[in-house]
């Protein structure tokens, strides 16, 4: 069995798929697999991948789309490996990743680390780096966004098979991490060097479907009531908190179940050490203004 399962779902990844599997490649363990969906590509992504002669590859291919949910779901069925991680085809996997992880994981189920925003063109953005967040933090982080960034998963695949895949929503990864902290599956994010170089480009699909500007993605909104339930005893409604956040110079939301979320969430935050709760305080006052 391999150590390690790295996954890439793509869709007409050129030219940047290039970069990605070799990053990816260099950086993994000689007793792992990178497994890539290539989800109906039609830009020469299946060319270029049959090209590629390195025996942990394995590739798959739909002939039609079936988008990067579900995609992301069949690749985590044909994993093989003892962990798994993720990978986006538009990024790059910088070569301390995957032993960084691997020795994070240790007492938790699933890591998550930082990593650096790049253009098109490779220049780098000015540096923001994340503060490291506890297993008893997460959850509650996750009711006011999602601070887990996908393509730094690194966690054992018995924690993501028990999650029954991605389900179909307008953030896939952001629902996924709502599930496991209502199921009690522990997640950290790591104080670390980054670990993956993040591409902003034009075509990129995280950017055309912003989860907090939609309404009605009844799925969404399901796992983040249940998580506020669980964490924060929270009995409002789902949709007005994730569609109604306060926004800078905007007029501040009056509705009631904000106020009780917003109070909830301040409660539970005592509940953490010192340095936990410094952060999510912040983060508190400045988005609800508290």
């Amino acid at each position: 069995m391999p150590q390690l399962s790295v996954m890439i779902p793509v869709k007409n990844g050129m030219p940047y798929l290039k970069s990605t599997i070799a990053s990816t490649l260099f950086a993994m363990p000689r007793d792992s697999e990178l497994l890539v969906m290539d989800d109906g590509s039609t830009d020469g992504t299946g060319g270029f991948l049959a090209t590629v002669k390195d025996r942990r590859l394995k590739v798959f291919r739909n002939e039609e789309s079936i988008g990067v949910a579900a995609a992301g779901t069949a690749l985590l069925g044909q994993a093989t490996g003892e962990h798994v991680a993720r990978m986006d085809g538009d990024d790059i996997c910088l070569p301390w990743r995957f032993s960084v992880e691997r020795r994070a994981l240790r007492g938790v189920d699933i890591v998550f680390s930082p990593m650096l925003l790049i253009s098109a063109r490779n220049l780098p953005f000015r540096p923001h780096l994340e503060r490291g967040l506890s297993v008893d933090a997460v959850p509650l982080h996750l009711l006011l966004g999602n601070v887990l960034a996908n393509p730094t998963m690194y966690g054992t695949r018995a924690a993501l098979e028990s999650l029954d895949g991605y389900q179909k929503t307008h953030a896939e990864d952001y629902d996924m991490w709502l599930r496991a902290a209502t199921l009690g599956i522990r997640m950290r994010r790591i104080d670390a060097l980054p670990t993956v170089l993040y591409r902003r480009h034009s075509s990129q699909l995280s950017r055309s479907r912003p989860w907090d500007r939609k309404s009605a993605d009844v799925v969404l909104e399901a796992s983040f009531q249940a998580l506020a339930g669980a964490a924060i005893g929270f009995e409002g409604s789902a949709s007005t908190v994730l569609y109604n956040r306060p926004r800078s110079n905007q007029p501040y939301p009056t509705d009631p179940d904000i106020q009780a979320f917003a109070d909830g969430m301040l409660s539970a935050c005592a509940r953490l050490k010192k340095d936990d709760r410094r952060i999510l305080e912040t983060r508190l006052r400045s988005i609800y203004r508290l």
